[in-house]
C-alpha cells in the first residue's frame, strides 16, 4: 500500500542571554512501523544557536506533534502521544538527553552534561504510539511537528516583594509583621504574606491576601489560616523546578495554533458569522469567535496585531511571526496553554524566574523620587529591581525623556533592532509609542503595541544591555504586560501545578483542562512607563496596556530533569 505522509514543519525562533536562537527541524520522516504494537518512529534532524548548560541551569527545546488523517476537517487535529522509551537524542554535537513527562504530551530535549554552543543532532528518534491517541491508517496520515526553546529553572529558595511596597512597586508582597520586607520562600512554611495597600489602590486581590495574610510552604503549599495546615496544596509556589518559556509568546505561535486545533467533538450551538469565514467549517467558526480576538470586528487600530485570516485558503496567516503576541484575554491564554501541552505561570514563579536565588534589592531614587537630574555621568541614577539584575549604570534623565525616538534598523523582518538603543535607555519600553510616555518610533511598521520578541539581545550583549533574567529567561521586564496566575483570589489559589494541557479543546475552543475564576489571573510586571512603577520584579499593578497584553507558558519538571 502506497504511504500518504504530510509533514510541515513549526518552528519558533528563541533568544538566550546573549545572543540570538534558530531551532530548527528539519528531514522528518516515519521509519520502522509496527503494526501489531502501533508504534512508530517519528525521526528528526534538529539545531539550534547558543545553547548551554552550567552548573545552574539550561536552556531546552520542548517538542510535541499534532496529527490527523488526509482530507480530514480542519479542526479534528489529535496531539500526539511520545513513548517513554525507545527514543533516541541522535548523533550530536553535544551528548543530548530526551525526558518524556509521564502524560507523554510532549518531549524535552536538551544537554545532558556542562557545555555550550551551537547544537545540531541528526537521527533524532521519538517512539510514537499511535495506537493510543485514535483510530488511524498510519499510512494516510498528516503531521505537524513545534518545538520552542524553554529554561529550565531549578528547584529552590527565593524571594518574594522588593521591601518597598508603601512607595514604590505597586500592591508588592511583604512580611504582615514587619512591613515593607519581603519574605522568602523556602521548604519550610513562610511568615505571613500580605499586600500594601493605601486608600486609593486595592488592587484586585480578596480579604485573604490584602489584609489577613497567608503562610506559603516550597513542599506544602498555601495555608491561609494561620495553622500551618496546608489549605491549597498544589498552588505553583515557585519553589519546585519548572520550565518557562524562553521569551513570550509570538503572532507566529498564536497563528499556528489556531492553524491546528484539536475541538472535542460535540453538538454545534450558535456562533457570531462574518463574511470572511462563509466557507468555514460551522465549529471552526464556533472557536475562532472564542480564540480571534478580531473574529467579529475589524478596528482601524489593530495595535501591530497582524494575525488575519485568509478566506481563500481559509487559514490563518501572519506576517510578523516574532512579534510577541499582544491581544488576548484569559481565555486565549489557557486555551493556547492547553493546546501546546503547557500551563500558566503563576505570578511566584514570574518573581523566580527573574530574580533567581538571590535577594530583592530596591534602591531609592535620587533627588526625592526622581531620575538623577544632574544629568551627568559620574552620578548613579538608581531605581526599581528589574529582571536585567542590580546594577549601578548610569541612567540619565536625558535618556528617559519623552521625545526620544527609536529607530528600527530596517524592515521589521525578524532581524529588525533598535539602531539607536543602548543600556542607558534600558528602562524606556518602546512599546509604549504614541501612549502616555509619547515614545516615538521611527522606521518599520510604526504604531503602538508589542515588538519583536528579544529584540534588545545581540551577539554582543550583556545579560543587562539584553535584558535576560538571572536564569536567562528573556522580556520579563520589556515589551508586553504577561497574563499569570495571581494568589488573590481562592480560586486562583486553587490552581495546580501539576495540571498541563492535554492537547484538545472544547467545541467552543476554550480550555479544557483549566477553570479560570474570578479574578484567577493577574498582569504583572514587563510594561514599564516613565515613572519607573511598572516593569519592576514585584510590581503588581494589575493595568496592561491595550493592544499590549501577552503571556508566556510553562510546564513543571519532572524527576528526571
Amino acid at each position: 500500500m502506497k504511504r500518504y505522509l504530510f509533514i510541515l514543519l513549526l518552528f519558533f525562533c528563541g533568544i538566550n542571554y546573549v545572543k540570538a536562537n534558530n531551532i530548527n527541524i528539519q528531514r522528518v520522516s516515519l521509519r520502522d512501523t509496527n503494526r501489531v504494537a502501533k508504534t512508530v518512529v517519528i525521526k528528526i534532524n534538529i539545531s539550534w544557536d547558543n545553547s548551554w548548560r552550567d552548573s545552574i541551569n539550561w536552556d531546552a527545546a520542548w517538542l510535541y506533534f499534532k496529527y490527523k488523517k488526509i482530507n480530514d476537517s480542519a479542526w479534528k487535529w489529535k496531539h500526539g502521544n511520545f513513548s517513554t522509551t525507545g527514543n533516541y537524542p541522535g548523533i550530536s554535537t553535544s551528548p543530548l538527553k530526551i525526558v518524556v513527562p509521564s502524560d507523554l504530551k510532549g518531549a524535552f530535549l536538551y544537554r545532558s552534561g556542562i557545555g555550550e554552543g551551537n547544537i545540531k543532532s541528526d537521527s533524532v528518534c521519538f517512539v510514537w504510539n499511535y495506537g493510543s491517541d485514535a483510530s488511524i491508517n498510519i499510512d494516510s496520515v498528516e503531521l505537524r511537528f513545534f518545538a520552542t526553546e524553554m529554561v529550565f529553572v531549578p528547584e529552590g529558595s527565593f524571594s518574594i516583594g522588593d521591601g518597598n511596597g508603601k512607595d514604590k512597586s505597586s500592591n508588592s508582597f511583604q512580611n504582615k509583621y514587619a512591613e515593607n520586607n519581603y519574605v522568602t520562600i523556602s521548604r519550610n512554611w513562610s511568615p505571613l504574606v500580605n499586600t500594601f495597600v493605601n486608600n486609593n489602590y486595592y488592587g484586585s486581590d480578596d480579604v485573604t491576601v490584602y489584609k489577613d495574610g497567608i503562610r506559603i510552604s516550597g513542599t506544602d503549599g498555601i495555608d491561609v489560616n494561620n495553622d500551618k495546615i496546608t489549605d491549597h496544596p498544589n498552588y505553583p509556589v515557585g519553589y519546585r523546578a519548572f520550565y518557562s518559556m524562553k521569551y513570550e509568546v509570538t503572532q507566529g505561535q498564536y497563528a499556528d495554533f489556531l492553524n491546528t486545533l484539536t475541538l472535542r467533538d460535540s453538538n454545534v450551538n450558535s456562533y457570531s458569522d462574518t463574511n470572511s469565514l462563509k466557507k468555514l467549517n460551522t465549529r471552526l467558526k464556533l472557536a475562532y469567535q472564542s480564540l480571534d480576538p478580531y473574529f467579529s470586528y475589524n478596528p482601524v487600530e489593530k495595535y501591530r496585531h497582524t494575525i488575519a485570516f485568509d478566506s481563500v485558503n481559509n487559514k490563518y496567516t501572519v506576517s510578523r511571526p516574532d512579534r510577541a503576541i499582544g491581544q488576548v484575554y484569559q481565555q486565549h491564554v489557557l486555551a493556547f496553554c492547553d493546546w501546546a501541552g503547557l500551563r500558566p505561570m503563576s505570578e511566584l514563579e514570574f518573581e523566580k524566574a527573574a530574580r533567581g536565588p538571590l535577594p530583592p534589592y530596591y534602591r531609592s531614587y535620587y533627588n526625592n523620587n526622581n531620575y538623577n537630574y544632574a544629568d551627568t555621568t559620574t552620578t548613579n541614577w538608581t531605581g526599581g529591581e528589574y529582571a536585567w539584575g542590580n546594577d549601578t549604570t548610569v541612567a540619565r534623565i536625558s535618556n528617559m525623556t519623552s521625545n526620544i525616538k527609536f529607530t528600527f534598523s530596517g524592515l521589521e523582518n525578524g532581524t529588525e533592532r533598535f539602531s539607536n538603543y543602548n543600556v542607558l535607555r534600558r528602562y524606556i519600553n518602546p512599546i509604549n509609542n504614541n501612549g502616555m510616555n509619547s515614545y516615538a518610533i521611527e522606521g518599520g511598521d510604526g504604531g503602538s503595541g508589542p515588538l519583536r520578541v528579544g529584540i534588545f539581545a545581540s551577539d554582543t550583549s550583556s545579560r543587562l544591555s539584553s535584558g535576560a533574567s538571572y536564569y536567562g529567561v528573556m522580556d520579563l521586564s520589556k515589551n508586553v504586560t504577561e497574563y499569570v496566575i495571581s494568589l488573590g483570589s481562592n480560586g486562583s489559589r486553587n490552581f495546580s501545578y501539576l495540571v498541563h494541557g492535554d492537547g484538545s479543546l472544547n467545541v467552543y475552543g476554550l480550555a479544557t483542562e483549566f477553570t479560570p475564576s474570578n479574578n484567577g489571573m493577574l498582569y504583572i510586571g514587563s510594561e514599564l512607563r516613565w515613572l519607573q512603577k511598572n516593569g519592576s520584579i514585584s510590581e503588581r499593578n494589575n493595568n496592561g496596556q491595550q493592544g499590549s497584553n501577552g503571556f508566556r507558558s510553562v510546564r513543571t519538571a519532572t524527576v528526571f530533569d
